[in-house]
């Protein structure tokens, strides 16, 4: 019993992660305003942090149950919630420090006859969101989704008016978007065409999905 609710937690934190490509898409052909589309990828960010969080959190407790030495951990109510409340809180804190420390980065470059400065903005913006992540994930073992969402939430509310360019930052942030949504979806159709291509049966039943089932 305990096994089956651990799963359904698990569960119920994968499907929690959204997806707003497609609801971007119809959004565009019924020419709903950009800061609806702006509110529901903000929305499916948030909920993709939280689902990272959650699964992280059952998935140590799911695995613990099989009793695998080395594998999964122990999480009662309380250890629980200190990990929820270090990995969600946590990396808010990291990336509202980070935000600040862009924001003060960009004042300081707020000369708006100079090009290569608006170039320097953009570069500033790409390196606060990678480092934010990575100083949350990596160093910290926070949640780096929440960080980034929190970063660019205070330098939207900061720095926005700091940028000498404001167009050339949101045509690069659109065209980046794009380009990493076509290679995640590119990368995550290749590794699962390959699993259920070419996993076998260990009765010796065959390949799972042939090939030629693809076209």
């Amino acid at each position: 019993l305990i096994l089956t609710i651990i799963l359904s937690l698990l569960s119920s934190g994968l499907h929690e992660a959204t997806d707003p490509v497609a609801v971007a898409v119809l959004l565009n052909e019924l020419g709903a305003p950009p800061r609806l589309k702006m509110h529901i990828s903000g929305e499916s960010l948030m909920n993709d942090g939280s689902a990272v969080v959650f699964y992280t959190i059952f998935s140590s407790r799911f695995f613990y149950e099989f009793g695998l030495d080395g594998i999964g951990e122990e999480i009662g109510w309380g250890k629980g919630f200190a990990l929820f409340f270090r990995l969600a809180f946590g990396g808010a804190a990291i990336g509202l420090a980070f935000g600040i420390g862009t924001v003060f980065i960009l004042f300081h470059l707020d000369r708006r006859l100079s090009g290569e400065d608006s170039v320097i903005q953009v570069v500033t913006t790409i390196s606060a969101a990678y480092l934010s992540f990575f100083t949350s994930e990596i160093l910290a073992h926070c949640s780096g989704i929440i960080a980034v969402l929190f970063c660019g939430v205070t330098v939207k509310a900061f720095g926005e008016t700091l940028l000498n360019n404001l167009q050339l930052t949101h045509h690069f942030w659109e065209i980046t978007e794009h380009l990493l949504n076509a290679l995640l979806f590119a990368l995550g159709g290749s590794v699962w065409g390959e699993i259920i291509g070419d996993q076998t049966y260990t009765e010796g039943q065959g390949r799972l999905f042939a090939r030629q089932d693809w076209g």
